[in-house]
C-alpha cells in the first residue's frame, strides 16, 4: 500500500505497515473522541453598512470551554463557513502571527440580512462547535446627512494648504464613509477637494495662487443615481504669504508618569513631547529652540520635540513651555503637570534577565545569541553569553554603567563581543501600574557590526509566593515551519518540546529538534505578565552536519496552553552542508498544551481510529525495504512484532504521563551495512490525522554521529 505521507526531500523511502490495533484500541479511542470539549465562537459583529469597510468588529474569537483567559483563539486554526456571504465580505484565515487573528474584511455592497454558521479546526485535530453569524447591513441612503467643515477659513497664497477640508455626518454623528460623488464650484485656482478613499474625509489639497475671497459650493451625491446627500456653501479667505499673519499654535503631549532615574530618548515616545502648527494647519519642521521652566533635573526638551534626559528627581513638576522655529518666530506657552514617580530600588531592578541577540551574517553567523544575567540588588551585574556557539561566563567586574554613554556596558572575557544597554519599563504586559514589567534592550557589537538584543526580567517567586504556570504536568509543544516551500516531512518540517514548570517560575525544556539531532534541555525562568507568560527560547542544536539554533519566544497561560514562534538559525559556514540543503526556517505555527492522562484539550493524542489501520513511513537512506510488522495493544504499551527479517526487536509506546510516542527496532544488514538500532519518537501532528515526529540511526557501528530522517505514522489509503 503506498504512503499517505508528503513527500520528502532528496533521499530513498521505506514503509514500515502496521495492521488493526484490535477491538480495544477502537474502543479507547472511541472514548476519547467523545470527551472532546467545545470551543465556542463568538465574533462581534454590530450593524454595518453598505460601502464603509469592516474594522475590527470582524474579529473571529475562539474561547476556552473553561472559564479564565480566552487565550485559546490566538492558537493555529482554520475556519470553515458554511453559507453564503454578503457581497464584498471574505473571511481571512489566522496568519501565523499570535495577534493575527482569522476575521471577516471586506465592503458590503448590499444592504439586507446574511446568516452563515461558522466552524473552527483547531491544529490539534479538535472541531469547534458551530456558530451563526447574522449580518445586518443598512443601507446609508436611508438616512440624512449635513457637511461639516474644517480649517476652510483662511488660506496662504503662494503656501501650501495644511489641514483643511470636509466631512459629511449623519443626524447621529456619523461619519459617511459610503462612496459619494462631490462636485465643487468657486474654489481658488490651485486648490482642489480630494477624497480619502473609505475614510470619508473630503481634504482641501493644493497651493492657493492669488489672495482674495472665495464664495464656495459643493454638493455630494450617490454615484449609482446622482441623488443629492447635502450641499454646503462657505467662504475661503486666501491671504498675503505675510509672515506677520501667521500665527504658531504649540501642542505639548504627555502619554504616562516618568520613573526616576530611566533614561529616555529621541526614539520614543514615553517621555512628554510637542509638535507646533501654524492656524492654517501646516505642521512645522524643526530644530526647535525651547525655553521651558520647571523641569525635573536631568531633563530638558530635544531640538526633535522630545524629552530626553534622566530625571533625578521625582514628584509633581508644573511644566512651561515656549518654543522658537528656525524663522525667529515664537509659539503660545503651554502648561503640563508632569508627574515623575520615585525609583525603583535597586531590589525591585535585580533579577535574571534572559535576552536573545539578533541574528546577524557578520557578527554571529546567522545564528544569534543569548545573554542571561543576574543583577543584585547592589547593582552587581554578571551571567555568561553564548556567542558563535560557545558559552562565555563572566563575573561582576566585566559589567560596568557607564555614566556619558548613560548606559551598562558588558565585556565577557574573551568573546569579542561588547554588549550594552538599558533596563525599561513595559507598562503594557504589567501586572498593575506599581509593578511594570522590565526589560533589558541594547545591542551586541564588535567593531562595526552590531545586532539587537532584548530580553525580559524573570518574575522572583518563593514558596509562599507559587506560579500560576507552575505543574506537575508537562507541556507538549510542537512547531511546524511556516514556510510553504517545506512539505510536510521533510527535515525542515517538524518538532516538537516537552517543557516543565516548577511552582518557582522555573522551566526547563527539552528540545527535539527536526533535523533529528540529539534532544538537548535548556533551562529558563518564566516572565508573568498581566496576560501569560513569557518563555525565551535559545537553543543550540548539534547535528550530523555541524550546529545550529532554535531561537524565538514561547507564551503560556496559566491553563497550560502554548503558543510562540521559533526560527531555525542555520550558521553561514554550514549553509549548503546541512541535512538535505536545509536552509533558515521559521516555525511560526507553535502549538501546545499541558498534557492531560484525559487527552483533553490541545494534546489529546492522534492514537485514535484513524490510526487502527496504518503504515509508519521513515523516510531517508538508513531504512530496509519491505519491513512489516504486526501492532498490539497491551493497556498503554504499544507492541509491534515484525514479520520479515529485515528488522527486529520493534518496540512502540505511548507514554500517557508525557503524551509522547517512542520506538525503536534493529535493522538488519542493507547496503553493505551493518545493522543497527534505529530509534524514533513523535506526538500528534498538527492536522490531528497522525502521528509525526523523526528518527536516528547510527552512521556506522561505534560511530558518534548519526543519520536522521522524518517518521509519519498515517491511515493507509483505502
Amino acid at each position: 500500500m503506498k504512503s499517505t505521507a508528503a513527500p520528502c526531500l532528496t533521499g530513498s523511502r521505506r514503509s514500515l505497515r502496521l495492521t488493526s490495533l484490535g477491538m480495544a484500541l477502537l474502543a479507547w479511542a472511541s472514548a476519547s473522541l467523545q470527551a472532546a470539549p467545545e470551543y465556542p465562537i463568538q465574533v462581534g459583529l454590530g450593524t454595518l453598512t453598505v460601502g464603509e469597510s469592516l474594522g475590527y468588529e470582524g474579529m473571529i474569537v475562539i474561547l476556552r470551554p473553561s472559564p479564565g483567559d480566552n487565550f485559546w483563539y490566538r492558537l493555529p486554526h482554520r475556519v470553515e463557513v458554511a453559507g453564503e456571504l454578503p457581497p464584498g465580505i471574505e473571511l481571512v484565515q489566522k496568519g501565523p502571527g499570535f495577534h493575527d487573528l482569522a476575521h471577516f474584511a471586506g465592503t458590503p455592497t448590499r444592504a439586507g440580512t446574511y446568516t452563515v454558521q461558522i466552524s473552527a479546526m483547531m491544529s490539534d485535530g479538535l472541531k469547534t462547535g458551530s456558530a451563526t453569524v447574522t449580518f445586518s447591513i443598512e443601507d446609508p441612503k436611508a438616512r440624512s446627512y449635513r457637511v461639516q467643515s474644517w480649517g476652510t477659513g483662511r488660506l496662504l497664497a503662494g503656501v501650501e494648504i495644511g489641514n483643511a477640508g470636509l466631512q459629511v455626518i449623519s443626524s447621529r454623528y456619523q461619519l459617511l464613509r459610503a462612496p459619494t460623488q462631490a462636485s465643487v464650484s468657486g474654489l481658488p485656482e490651485g486648490v482642489a477637494l480630494t477624497s480619502r478613499s473609505g475614510e470619508g474625509y473630503h481634504l482641501l489639497t493644493g497651493t492657493p495662487k492669488t489672495p482674495g475671497t472665495y464664495p464656495v459650493s459643493v454638493e455630494f451625491r450617490w454615484p449609482d443615481n446622482n441623488t443629492l446627500i447635502a450641499s454646503y456653501q462657505f467662504t475661503i479667505e486666501v491671504l498675503p504669504d505675510d509672515e506677520s499673519q501667521r500665527n504658531y499654535e504649540l501642542t505639548l503631549i504627555s502619554l504616562s508618569p516618568l520613573r526616576q532615574w530611566v533614561s529616555y530618548s529621541d526614539q520614543g515616545y514615553q517621555a512628554p513631547w510637542f509638535y507646533v502648527e501654524d492656524q492654517f494647519g501646516r505642521r512645522c519642521a524643526g530644530p526647535f529652540a525651547s525655553e521651558a521652566s520647571g523641569l525635573p533635573d536631568g531633563m530638558s526638551f530635544s531640538a526633535q520635540g522630545h524629552l530626553v534626559g534622566r530625571p533625578t528627581q521625582a514628584g509633581s513638576f508644573e511644566i512651561s513651555l515656549q518654543v522658537t522655529l528656525p524663522n525667529g518666530a515664537k509659539t503660545n506657552t503651554r502648561s503640563l503637570n508632569l508627574q515623575v514617580r520615585p525609583s525603583l530600588p535597586l531590589a525591585q531592578y535585580a533579577g535574571t534577565y534572559d535576552c536573545q541577540i539578533e541574528r546577524s551574517e557578520t557578527l554571529n553567523g546567522n545564528m544569534g545569541g543569548r545573554l542571561r544575567f543576574n543583577i543584585t540588588t547592589g547593582g552587581q551585574i554578571s551571567g555568561f553569553l553564548i556567542h558563535q556557539g560557545r558559552r562565555f561566563p563572566f563575573v561582576s567586574s566585566a559589567a560596568k554603567f557607564d555614566e556619558e554613554a548613560n548606559q551598562w556596558r558588558i565585556n565577557p572575557p574573551n568573546a569579542g563581543l561588547q554588549l550594552s544597554g538599558n533596563f525599561i519599563e513595559d507598562h503594557n504586559y504589567g501586572v498593575d501600574e506599581e509593578s511594570p514589567l522590565l526589560r533589558f534592550v541594547g545591542q551586541a557589537g564588535a567593531g562595526e557590526d552590531a545586532a539587537a538584543l532584548a530580553g525580559w526580567r524573570a518574575t522572583p517567586r518563593s514558596t509562599a509566593s507559587p506560579s500560576p504556570y507552575g505543574s506537575a504536568q508537562p507541556v507538549n509543544i510542537l512547531f511546524v515551519s511556516g514556510n510553504e516551500m517545506v512539505q510536510q516531512g521533510d527535515f525542515g518540517g517538524a518538532g516538537f518540546m516537552v517543557m516543565s514548570v516548577s511552582t518557582s517560575g522555573n522551566a526547563t525544556i527539552t528540545v527535539w529538534a527536526a533535523d533529528g539531532s540529539p534532544p538537548v534541555s535548556l533551562a529558563t525562568t518564566l516572565t508573568e505578565s498581566g496576560i501569560g507568560a513569557f518563555i525565551p527560547v535559545y537553543a543550540l542544536l548539534k547535528n550530523s552536519s555541524g550546529s545550529s539554533a532554535l531561537m524565538g519566544e514561547l507564551f503560556l497561560n496559566a491553563d497550560g496552553d502554548a503558543a510562540g514562534q521559533l526560527n531555525w538559525q542555520q550558521p553561514a559556514s554550514h549553509r549548503g552542508a546541512f541535512p538535505e540543503g536545509i536552509d533558515l526556517i521559521s516555525y511560526e505555527g507553535v502549538i501546545g498544551s499541558r498534557h492531560v492522562a484525559q487527552r483533553e484539550g490541545l494534546n489529546r493524542l492522534g492514537l485514535e481510529q484513524s490510526i487502527a489501520d496504518a503504515q509508519l513511513d521513515l523516510m531517508g537512506d538508513e531504512v530496509p525495504s519491505g519491513s512489516e510488522a504486526n501492532l498490539s495493544l497491551r493497556g498503554s504499551q504499544i507492541l509491534v512484532a515484525p514479520a520479515v527479517e529485515q528488522v527486529s526487536q520493534v518496540k512502540v509506546s505511548y507514554n500517557p504521563r508525557s503524551g509522547v510516542v517512542t520506538g525503536s527496532m534493529v535493522l538488519g544488514q542493507s547496503r553493505g551495512k551493518r545493522g543497527r538500532s534505529l530509534t524514533f519518537r513523535g506526538m500528534r501532528s498538527p492536522d490531528g490525522k497522525s502521528l509525526l515526529g523523526h528518527y536516528t540511526v547510527p552512521t556506522a557501528a561505534n560511530a558518534r554521529q548519526s543519520s536522521a530522517g522524518m517518521m509519519k505514522v498515517s491511515p493507509k489509503a483505502r
